[in-house]
């Protein structure tokens, strides 16, 4: 007698190809993750590093997330950042965010003399796909 075995999908968690140092261009909002798959995946967060900021600086971080298929991306949230960040803690997390349609995550420095960015993404998709 045959016996079956039904495995649910599993998602293979990953640091995306898009974790890199960032230049920002004052005025310019900076793609710094954007992805969409045809199955639900997750955006397992990111870590961006803000130690190179000084007085006088502001870098806006938003976030857009596709809810249909074709659709626009909108506004999830966005956050500014200004000034030097504290020694202890110069660095911001973004949470996990599970999507089907699309996640996208931009920056923009708003103020202040143009820094470079470090930042450290994670995805993860069904087993199989890229």
């Amino acid at each position: 007698m045959a016996t079956g075995s039904s495995m649910p999908p599993m998602l293979r968690l990953k640091r995306s190809t898009q974790s890199q140092t960032y230049a920002m261009s004052v005025g310019a909002w900076v793609t710094v993750y954007s992805e969409s798959c045809s199955l639900a995946f997750l955006f397992a967060g990111c870590s961006i590093d803000l130690s190179n900021m000084q007085a006088g600086d502001t870098i806006l971080v938003r976030i857009s997330k596709q809810l249909v298929s074709g659709g626009g991306y909108i506004l999830h949230d966005q956050v500014a950042y200004s000034g030097a960040q504290p020694a202890g803690h110069p660095a911001i997390a973004i949470s996990p965010i599970p999507s089907v349609y699309g996640v996208l995550i931009e920056m923009q420095q708003s103020a202040g003399v143009a820094r470079n960015v470090n930042l450290e993404s994670y995805d993860a998709k069904r087993l199989g796909l890229p």
